[in-house]
């Protein structure tokens, strides 16, 4: 056997050891993240890229060389690529740095960065069925179009930024409609990076309210978020709960519960104390869907009388005649 024979069988643990080393690969990740945060300024840009390259390419080809079961990547394999791509991210913006980008990344560097991701994570998503890795595709595409449209067209304003993070949304949506037929749990993932889109807008506004420095931010003179970005809110909170309930999905749910502890953390800030608008109008719209639900059940209407029509009798079998 030569020595890239044995290389790539180390490359291809037994199914049993996946556990083992998926908890082991969560937490080198997290120590090299940390290292790269303290030693940022004490080891050159060339060191930091070399070591973070290495980790990727290993976690990266445990995760891709392993055999699949059912067709599909284990829970093991999907937490060696969440890493892996994770640093991969990493390993990109070291690059970046040693190109020339300033500190902190700009956002042309991070508009290429985040495609590149997206195109090696589309890989895992179609040739091995890795349901996550399509999530990470969709959030590195958003996260490239955001950069993008800063870098193209100066720093954004806060409702661009809105409007850029609803199209995503739909977008997502749109695709998860796709897939809804063949690949249900890529589709299912689409639908929750949707909803982290959606979450951004509030969570962006109320990080811009106790940080005015950072972008994307800033709220209105009345309250953290516009009226029509609380209705978005609260229609993405429904509808995320609504598709959880129907497709038995606890992690599109749990998103819709975050959408909806957002748009009363939003419709409340510098709210008056009255009933006017918000209060009114979801006390009149839950009370009339409830109504509905509760309504007198009435009998049903008869069957109508059956019919015959008589047959030829040339058309008859011979049992009949």
């Amino acid at each position: 056997m030569s020595r890239r024979d044995d290389l790539l069988e180390l490359l291809r643990p037994p199914a049993h050891r996946g556990p083992v080393i998926a908890s082991g690969a969560m937490l080198f990740t997290a120590g090299l993240l940390l290292e790269e945060q303290r030693l940022d300024d004490r080891l050159p840009n060339g060191v930091h890229l070399v070591l973070v390259a290495a980790a990727t390419a290993l976690l990266l080809g445990v995760a891709l060389l392993s055999p699949l079961e059912g067709g599909r990547p284990t829970a093991s394999q999907s937490v060696l690529l969440v890493c892996g791509l994770v640093l991969l991210e990493v390993t990109l913006l070291e690059l970046a740095r040693i190109l020339g980008a300033p500190y902190p990344t700009s956002a042309a560097a991070l508009t290429w960065t985040s495609l590149v991701l997206a195109a090696v994570a589309s890989y895992p998503a179609r040739r091995r069925n890795a349901a996550i890795a399509t999530m990470i595709t969709a959030v590195a595409l958003g996260v490239a179009v955001l950069a993008a449209a800063d870098w193209l067209a100066g720093p954004l304003s806060a409702t661009a930024f809105r409007w850029l993070l609803l199209a995503l949304s739909l977008g997502c949506v749109l695709a998860s409609l796709a897939l809804r037929g063949g690949r249900p749990r890529h589709a299912e993932l689409l639908v929750v990076t949707a909803g982290l889109a959606t979450l951004a807008i509030p969570v962006a506004a109320a990080a811009g309210a106790l940080l005015p420095l950072l972008p994307f931010g800033g709220g209105t003179a009345g309250g953290l978020l516009p009226a029509f970005w609380e209705l978005v809110v609260l229609a993405a909170g429904c509808g995320l709960v609504a598709y959880g309930a129907v497709d038995r999905a606890p992690g599109a749910a749990w998103l819709g519960v975050a959408h909806l502890g957002a748009f009363l953390v939003a419709a409340s800030a510098g709210a008056d104390d009255t009933l006017l608008w918000w209060p009114a109008i979801l006390l009149a719209l839950g009370g009339g869907v409830m109504a509905a639900g509760l309504r007198p059940r009435r009998p049903l209407p008869p069957e109508p009388a059956g019919y015959s029509v008589e047959r030829p009798l040339a058309s008859r079998a011979d049992g009949e005649r």
